[in-house]
């Protein structure tokens, strides 16, 4: 019997995280009528919090599976290859009961689903995968060179930010998720180095931080531009705040010392792992997002003939 256990408040935090990042995928890329936006005001600047609350699940999402993940180097080959397994698995899977509903079939959607690192499907779960085959490196590597690492770490995270621009392709790419499961492992590592009290201080300055800089980017956009071009400057899950944010909050939710057996852990890292190859998989994101406003059509039209049909009933004249 597997008697090892795991925290569950780092599981329930994957299943959040995913979540979220569900929730960023379909409702900003829908194209909702709040992005029409374009004056600088309240609205503008909630928008933007809203925003970054929603992109700051894949953060906490590659950071807290590293976590899970940090002290297993043993398994670490054979848990790449069945978290990838598993991913094609779920994208083909979703691939064909999308198609039965949308009844659009293309060959190469299929091929993205049958060979993701080859196509680029996943760059997120490719990068985290590529961490979990250089966990025992990291693990002995870390021994060593502790300071070298987290340096490293940091300039990583803070160059695209200082920047503004996306020179190391993070938009949710390889490099990405294997620098934010990388970010995990190193936070399990120095969890006992960190009070409650210092973790806690840290969220509240950089939560503070990211609300007033993201809702007021919009306003020095404004002034130096002209326009909001540069409204989301912060706006997004590669930004150093952001980043650093997640990192301290799955670091204190792996202080709470709550553990249940592994199988239930694993049970809720597989089911947050399958919503993340859904909203980051562009090709099932476009065929549910258009599924979902065709069938919103199809309701709108429904009602509205219901309407139609009673207003001729009731006034036949």
């Amino acid at each position: 019997m597997n008697k090892e256990r795991k925290n569950i408040g780092l599981a329930m935090l994957l299943i959040f995280s995913s979540l979220l990042v569900c929730l960023d995928r379909i409702f900003w890329q829908s194209s909702p009528d709040i992005l029409i936006n374009d004056k600088v005001n309240i609205q503008q600047s909630l928008m933007q919090i809203y925003h970054a609350s929603t992109l700051i699940g894949i953060d906490i999402f590659a950071i807290t599976l590293g976590s899970l993940l940090q002290g297993s180097e043993d398994k670490s080959w054979s848990s790449a290859i069945k978290y990838w397994i598993y991913t094609i698995f779920v994208g083909t899977l979703g691939l064909l009961v999308l198609t039965l509903f949308s009844r659009e079939f293309s060959i190469g959607d299929l091929y993205n689903m049958l060979f993701p690192f080859v196509r680029n499907t996943y760059g997120i779960l490719s990068g985290i995968v590529l961490g979990m085959l250089t966990l025992p490196l990291f693990n002995k590597g870390v021994k060593k060179y502790e300071n070298i690492i987290k340096l490293s770490l940091l300039l990583v995270i803070i160059a695209p930010t200082i920047f503004n621009k996306d020179i190391f392709g993070f938009a949710n790419g390889t490099v990405f998720g294997y620098i934010l499961v990388n970010l995990g492992f190193y936070g399990n590592y120095i969890r006992s180095k960190l009070s409650v009290k210092k973790v806690v201080t840290r969220i509240i300055l950089l939560l503070l931080t990211n609300i007033i800089v993201v809702s007021l980017m919009p306003e020095f956009s404004k002034a130096i531009h002209n326009d909001l071009s540069t409204a989301g400057r912060f706006t997004n899950s590669a930004s150093a705040l952001l980043i650093l944010l997640a990192f301290y909050i799955v670091l204190l939710v792996s202080k709470i010392k709550v553990n249940v057996k592994n199988g239930y852990v694993d049970f809720i890292i597989y089911t947050a792992w399958a919503l993340l190859v859904i909203s980051n998989n562009q090709t099932l994101l476009n065929k549910l997002i258009e599924y979902n406003r065709k069938t919103a059509q199809s309701v709108t039209r429904w009602i509205l003939a219901k309407d139609i049909m009673a207003d001729v009933n009731c006034n036949p004249f």
